[in-house]
Parts: C-alpha cells; sequence; structure tokens
C-alpha cells in the first residue's frame, strides 16, 4: 500500500521502532530466524578497543580507575533469562555530549554469591566510582534482595522488572549504539563479547519475537550483556540527541 500512493506511515519510524528481524516478520512478512543471536559477532568484535591505548583517562588499577567521570552501572540476577544465570554487575561510562560513546569499563560476574555479598559488590564499586545510575533487575532469583539493600546507600537505585517489552527495549537501544558505533569496550573482556553473543531471538507462543540467554552450548553468562544493557537504558531510546538524561525508566 505504501508503494501505491499510502501516505500516512512512516518506514522509517517504523523500523526505528523495530529491529530488523520485527520490521521483516510484522511488516514484510518474512520468518524469523528463531535461535539466532541478537547481536551481529562482526559488530560485536568491531566495538572493541585497546583501552590502555585509547582511553587515556582510564586507570584501571588505580583507587578510582575513572576519577570524577560518572559512570552508570547494572546488575542482573538472574531473571533476564529465567534460565538461572550466575549475575553480573557492569560499569558503564556514558558519553560526555550528547551522541557521544559508551564505554564499558569494568565487569563483575557474582556467581556463588548470597545476595548480601552481591549488593555488597555493588557497595564497592559506589566508592571507586562517581556512580550516577543504578539499574538492578529484580525479575528473580536475588534481585529483589540485592535493591532493597542497595537503595540505602543508594536510593536512586531502579529497579527493572523485565517484560517482553522491556527486554526488547533493552535489546533495541543496544543496537541503536552499536550501529551507530557508540559503544566501546576492552579487547580483554572477551567474556563481554560471548555473553551478548549468546542473547538469542526466540517467538512467545503468541508469535511475539523476545529475547534469551542460550545456555544449550553450556554458556552461563549472558547476564554480563544484560547488565551492561541495564546501564546503557539510562539514556532512553531516541534520547541520545537530548542535553537532559532521564533517570527514572518505567516498564
Amino acid at each position: 500500500m505504501v508503494n501505491h500512493g499510502w501516505k500516512h506511515t512512516d518506514i522509517d519510524e517504523i523500523r526505528d521502532e523495530n529491529t530488523e528481524d520485527e520490521f521483516l516478520n510484522l511488516y514484510m512478512c518474512e520468518f524469523v530466524r528463531e535461535g539466532e543471536s541478537a547481536f551481529n559477532l562482526n559488530i560485536l568484535i568491531g566495538c572493541g578497543v585497546d583501552g590502555y591505548d585509547d582511553w587515556k583517562d582510564w586507570k584501571p588499577f588505580a583507587p578510582r580507575p575513572m576519577g570524577n567521570r560518572p559512570v552508570w552501572i547494572g546488575y542482573d540476577a538472574n531473571g533476564s533469562s529465567g534460565n538461572g544465570d550466575s549475575g553480573a554487575v557492569s560499569v558503564v561510562v556514558p558519553p560526555a555530549v550528547p551522541g557521544g560513546r559508551f564505554r564499558t569499563v569494568e565487569t563483575r560476574r557474582v556467581q556463588g554469591l548470597e545476595f548480601e555479598e552481591q549488593a555488597r559488590v555493588i557497595e564497592e564499586f559506589t566508592c571507586r566510582y562517581n556512580v550516577e545510575h543504578i539499574g538492578i533487575d529484580v525479575t528473580g532469583g536475588n534481585g529483589e534482595a540485592v535493591y532493597q539493600i542497595v537503595k540505602r546507600f543508594f536510593p536512586a537505585a531502579i529497579p527493572y522488572t523485565f517484560t517482553l517489552s522491556s527486554k526488547r527495549s533493552l535489546v533495541l537501544k543496544m543496537l541503536q549504539i552499536m550501529r551507530a558505533g557508540r559503544w566501546e569496550y576492552d579487547r580483554a573482556e572477551r567474556e563481554l563479547v560471548a555473553a551478548f553473543n549468546a542473547v538469542r531471538k526466540v517467538k512467545t507462543p503468541g508469535g511475539f519475537i523476545t529475547y534469551e540467554t542460550d545456555r544449550a552450548r553450556g554458556i552461563s553468562h549472558g547476564d554480563l550483556a544484560w547488565a551492561t544493557m541495564l546501564a546503557v537504558i539510562n539514556e532512553p531510546i531516541g534520547g541520545e540527541g537530548e542535553n537532559e538524561r532521564f533517570m527514572v525508566m518505567e516498564f
């Protein structure tokens, strides 16, 4: 209909509101290749840099690795996939200017730690970094308990409950900044690449596209990817050109 003169539909807007696979499935009648990674491996690898050479302000062994530069933190328990991921924390330096680059400067997996200890890991990060935002997955596992402790020392912490819609928003935002060349990580973070590569597209019985962590090949660290996305989403989709950062995100 659009090709035949229908002027009331904006194709570009529809593309922006959907991943490429969702657009092809919903609007071009193409089947979704279920089980494929949500993130292109070549693009993932292309986001890697030599942090020691390229990030002049990054001092990983200093008491405060980024000095007073603000950072955003994401914590994933195991609610993102429902498959019992081990849990992880990701520290992301947001852009200094609208449209600038995000940098994942530190990650830590918290497998085997009790929820009090996991919350303590996050508290340690708040002592080492100038933390502006903490996004916490409270969907399952230890998430809710960790959030209750974290908000005592960081009242602005934001709880996220994962749904089909919220996971879609997280993936869309991450895809958006990757395609724009706006995300970097140190190449030594090999598990981070594996984590993003483990996030797979799946179809629900109702025909909706969602995202889960692939554990079929023994991969159990998709949590690093979800933790990173919980930090990055503090810049809303479409908010890269805005001067004002939103500290609250509701799903």
